[in-house]
């Protein structure tokens, strides 16, 4: 596993497929050990976690920094990632997988598709299908990715009748918020210990005893969840014409979107848009907007994929045509110039 680089990740749409998960998913010995990743933007932060397809975009100004802690159990992903301010992440797992995010407590507006992550929540997606989740500022999420096959075996095995629910109609679940809690120390105190311990490709016994630590544990708690409210259906309705907004602003990079476009694309009034965007983002329409675009401009920046080479150059491309006022716009969401960021493409992630 390789530390990200800002030419590892899809720049501005995710690829149709995942990329194999071949080399990650090796056998037990080929990487051991905590992966430590620390991150300055919010691109690099995207390219962290191995063998996902991400794209983040910073949506509220500031200097971003963010990290990613990640352990391997065999074809078991275990992982602790923080961001500093916030995002909205598109984000893909390889096939044949589950991934579960257990936002850390007391982090109101977490949302995953519009469904908001309170304290009890678990939030589920079945791999090779995208997803999007919205995080506020200083944001902590634990992660686990499982071989949907294996957990679906060790649920038969250690629970009557396997898992009372279908995982892959269930974006959400809800738990009781102690439970949950206790899970999630567990986790990061097995990254703690893992760390600390340095395990070697010769600990195979510790790696097992993990494993299927994380693997009871995480049985034990879907066996006792229930499904999302259904009130939560609107907000998803509401994010799935944001998530339109978006894909129409992708679509079109060197038009000059006003809002009026958006409301003739989705057939929405300008006070029901207003009124969708600050629901799910608590933003209004023409700051999404900018920041949606500014966030392309700082990956071209960063990525040596890009194909142009100037800050002008890739600003005209962004549909950014007021040179002055798209820098101070930069620097006020980014905390540096974008010349600044263009200099760290050449020079390579810190």
């Amino acid at each position: 596993m390789s530390d990200p680089s800002p030419g590892s990740g899809p720049l501005h749409q995710l690829r149709a497929t995942s990329p194999p998960p071949r080399e990650p998913l090796a056998p037990l010995g080929a990487e051991v050990g905590v992966k430590h990743r620390e991150t300055n933007n919010s691109f690099e932060q995207a390219c962290a976690i191995t063998a996902w397809q991400q794209l983040y975009d910073q949506l509220l100004p500031g200097l971003f920094f963010g990290h990613v802690k990640e352990l391997w159990l065999d074809q078991l992903q275990c992982f602790e990632e923080f961001t500093s301010r916030s995002l909205r992440q598109s984000c893909v797992v390889w096939p044949d997988a589950y991934w579960f995010g257990l936002p850390c407590p007391d982090q109101p507006g977490a949302a995953r598709d519009g469904g908001q992550m309170g304290n009890g929540a678990i939030a589920i997606s079945t791999g090779g299908e995208d997803f999007e989740l919205t995080t506020p500022d200083n944001f902590r999420i634990m992660g686990l990715v499982v071989p949907q096959a294996e957990l679906d075996e060790h649920a038969r095995l250690t629970l009557d009748g396997g898992l009372p629910l279908s995982l892959k109609d269930q974006p959400l679940l809800q738990l009781d918020p102690e439970r949950k809690r206790d899970f999630i120390l567990r986790q990061r105190q097995l990254l703690i210990e893992a760390e600390r311990s340095r395990l070697g490709p010769a600990d195979i016994t510790a790696y097992r005893f993990m494993r299927h630590e994380l693997l009871d544990g995480l049985t034990e708690l879907l066996a006792s969840a229930l499904p999302a409210p259904t009130q939560q259906r609107s907000l998803r309705s509401h994010w799935r014409l944001v998530r339109k907004a978006r894909d129409f602003v992708m679509s079109q990079p060197d038009e000059a979107l006003v809002v009026a476009d958006l409301c003739q694309h989705l057939n929405l009034s300008r006070r029901t848009l207003q009124n969708i965007f600050q629901n799910t983002l608590g933003l209004c329409p023409l700051t999404y907007l900018k920041s949606i675009r500014l966030n392309a401009v700082q990956r071209e920046l960063l990525s040596p994929d890009s194909r142009h080479h100037t800050v002008q150059d890739i600003a005209a491309a962004w549909g950014f045509w007021h040179m002055s006022q798209f820098a101070t716009d930069y620097k006020r969401l980014f905390g540096e110039r974008p010349s600044a960021t263009l200099l760290r493409r050449a020079v390579g992630p810190d």
